[in-house]
């Protein structure tokens, strides 16, 4: 492994290539960056990095991949930054000779540092970068999950799919309802706030990536089927006033989270706590 690693990030003028290209440097490496708005072009950072990481929006990644791929060389290491891996990982594969470990930093360029945040990587050629990739991030406080593209989207379409669609659900049902949502907090619980808090945080985001991870992921609609078919299995047992299909239900899932359940309320409380006890 080279002393001296010379990485490049493709798309790096946005605001999550900018997070990464500081942190790169703050662990001693040179970042280049390339974009439509730098003077150095993708394949000619391609062709001067050990390292090229694509970090472009969802929809146009697979067309850099296959403009930059056959320019970097046999012994470095190509990798993305998008949220859904299948597609990616295929072309950097296709496209190129080099190492290739698709890479998803499960976070956005607000955080402040790696502590605690996950980061997936799926490995798909070579083995020579991999224990350095996994290191950097985990010397900095990360949690690395090794995973395949297809499982990667497959959880992803939970862990993200599933709680966008459920967030933006919730808050056109309050759009089209006309709730006054000042009103609404008035009578509002801790729990309801952090509900509206996780709502307001999507809502304060980019559109286009978060339209990008629903529509572009392979595994959303079957989740989203089976989130509608469970609104219907409520909504009949509200119509029919069936207290005893509600406790059923309920009793089901309890079930099913048993293993989860204390440490979901003992965290819960601790949020709540933190947001009473805030000045």
């Amino acid at each position: 492994m080279k002393q001296n690693i010379i990485i490049g990030i493709i798309g790096g003028t946005g605001a999550m290539g900018q997070w990464f290209k500081t942190f790169f440097e703050e662990q001693g490496h040179k970042v280049l960056i390339a974009s439509r708005k730098t003077e150095l072009t993708p394949v000619e950072c391609a062709k001067k990095c050990d390292v090229v990481i694509v970090s472009v929006p969802i929809d146009k990644t697979v067309e850099i991949i296959k403009q930059i791929g056959p320019h970097i060389k046999e012994d470095a290491l190509l990798t993305d930054f998008t949220s859904l891996k299948s597609e990616p990982v295929k072309a950097m594969l296709a496209h190129s000779k080099s190492e290739v470990i698709g890479c998803h930093p499960v976070f956005g360029p607000t955080i402040k540092s790696l502590k605690k945040q996950t980061v997936v990587l799926c490995p798909a050629r070579g083995e020579k970068w991999l224990s350095w990739f996994k290191e950097i991030f985990e010397k900095n406080g990360a949690f690395v999950k090794i995973a395949n593209p297809k499982e990667h989207d497959k959880a992803m379409a939970i862990v993200q799919s599933l709680r966008h669609y459920t967030e933006l659900a919730f808050a056109n049902t309050i759009k089209d309802l006309k709730v006054d949502v000042k009103e609404t907090l008035e009578y509002t619980s801790p729990v309801y706030w952090l509900r509206m808090i996780t709502m307001g945080r999507l809502l304060a985001q980019d559109p286009r990536l978060y339209a990008d991870i629903e529509v572009m992921n392979p595994e959303t609609i079957k989740v989203i089927d089976s989130y509608i078919n469970s609104l219907k299995i409520l909504r009949d047992i509200v119509k029919k006033k069936d207290v005893e299909g509600f406790v059923n239900l309920f009793e089901e899932n309890s079930e099913y989270f048993k293993d989860f359940k204390k440490e979901f309320m003992e965290e819960s409380d601790y949020l709540i706590e933190q947001m009473v006890n805030k000045k």
